[in-house]
C-alpha cells in the first residue's frame, strides 16, 4: 500500500506538536530514556548499483540506559527501514556490440544487439527491521572557547553494531535480439524454447546450474540477516528534540544475472547468481524525546 506524502507529513507534524506534552507528562523512568526517530539517508557502493537508487527511509524507537558513570550510556534501537528502487536497463549497447564483432562470436550466433528490441530491465528493493546496539558518550569540552564549549556541552557521539533483516524483492525482465531481429542467444538444441528458459542437466557440468535463455523474466523474494556497523553524532536542540547524523555500513541479499556468457566452450547461456551487496551510507535523524 502506498502512503500519500501529505499523510506522512501530517503524521510527522502531529508527533512533533505532541512531543513537548509527552515529555512534560512522562513517568520517571529513572536511568532509562526513550526516543522516537525519523530517519532519512543516502548510500553508495555496490548497494547503490544493485538497487539503482540511493535513498534510506525509516522510523526507529530507542531505549537508552545510563551506565559506566555520568555522560555514558548504552542503547538498543529497533527500526523499520525501506530502501526503494527503480527499473533500470543495464545493457551497455556500445560496449557489448564492440566486444561481439569478432568472427569467433559471430560463428556462435552472438551478434550485435538491436538497441530498439533488446533490453535488460532490473529492479531490486528492500524493506525490513533492524536492531541497533550502541555505546554513547558526551563529547569532551573545556576548550576555553565559550561558543565551542556551548556546542560540545549539548553533543554526544555514539557507535555500535547493527543487525538488519531485510526482505528483498528482485525482478529481471530481458529480451536480447540481434540486428536481424532474431534471438542473439538461441536456446540449446533439445530444450523447450519458452521463456524463462531454465536448463539443468546433472550429467553436463555446464548445464548443471541455474541458467537462462535470450528472453524471459525472473522474480525472487527472500529475507536474510546481515550484520553491519555505524557511528555518529547527536546534538540536543531542547528538552524535547535532538538531531543526529552518522555513517553506516550495511548490506542486503542480492541476485544478479551475469551480463554475458561465462564459459568459453558454451556462449549460449546466462546465469543467475545469489549473494549479498554492501554499501556505505550517511543518514540523518530527527529525534523526539519521549
Amino acid at each position: 500500500m502506498r502512503i500519500p506524502k501529505l499523510t506522512t507529513l501530517a503524521c510527522l507534524a502531529a508527533l512533533a506538536w505532541a512531543a513537548p506534552t509527552l515529555h512534560s507528562q512522562q513517568t520517571d523512568f529513572g536511568p532509562y530514556k526513550f526516543d522516537l526517530k525519523v530517519r532519512l539517508g543516502f548510500y553508495g557502493g555496490d548497494l547503490q548499483q544493485t538497487k539503482y537508487d540511493n535513498k534510506i527511509i525509516g522510523f526507529g524507537f530507542q531505549a537508552k540506559r545510563e551506565m559506566f558513570g555520568p555522560g555514558h550510556a548504552i542503547a538498543a534501537e529497533l527500526s523499520w527501514e525501506h530502501l526503494p528502487s527503480r527499473w533500470h536497463n543495464v545493457i551497455d549497447f556500445v560496449k557489448h556490440n564492440q566486444d561481439n564483432t569478432n568472427q569467433d562470436w559471430i560463428d556462435k550466433g552472438v551478434l550485435s544487439l538491436h538497441p530498439y528490441w533488446s533490453f535488460d530491465g532490473r529492479k531490486e528493493y528492500a524493506k525490513g527491521m533492524s536492531l541497533l546496539l550502541s555505546y554513547h558518550s558526551k563529547m569532551p569540552s573545556g576548550t576555553g572557547w565559550e561558543p565551542l564549549d556551548q556546542v560540545l556541552n549539548g553533543m554526544e557521539w555514539h557507535a555500535g553494531l547493527r543487525f538488519d533483516r531485510y526482505k528483498v524483492l528482485s525482478e529481471f525482465r530481458w529480451r536480447l535480439m540481434d540486428q536481424s531481429g532474431m534471438a542473439s542467444i538461441p536456446p540449446p538444441t533439445g530444450t523447450i524454447p519458452t521463456p524463462p528458459l531454465y536448463v539443468t542437466d546433472p550429467n553436463n557440468p555446464i548445464l548443471n546450474q541455474r541458467t537462462i535463455g535470450s528472453q524471459g523474466a525472473f522474480h525472487e523474494e527472500a529475507s536474510s540477516l546481515t550484520p553491519g556497523a555505524f557511528a555518529g553524532l547527536r546534538q540536543t536542540i531542547n528538552p524535547s528534540f535532538a538531531f543526529e547524523c552518522g555513517l553506516r555500513y550495511f548490506g542486503t541479499k542480492h541476485w544478479d544475472m551475469t551480463p554475458g556468457p561465462y564459459f568459453k566452450e558454451d556462449r549460449t547461456h546466462y546465469r543467475i547468481s545469489e549473494g549479498s551487496s554492501y554499501g556505505l551510507g550517511i543518514e540523518f535523524a530527527f529525534v523526539i524525546k519521549l
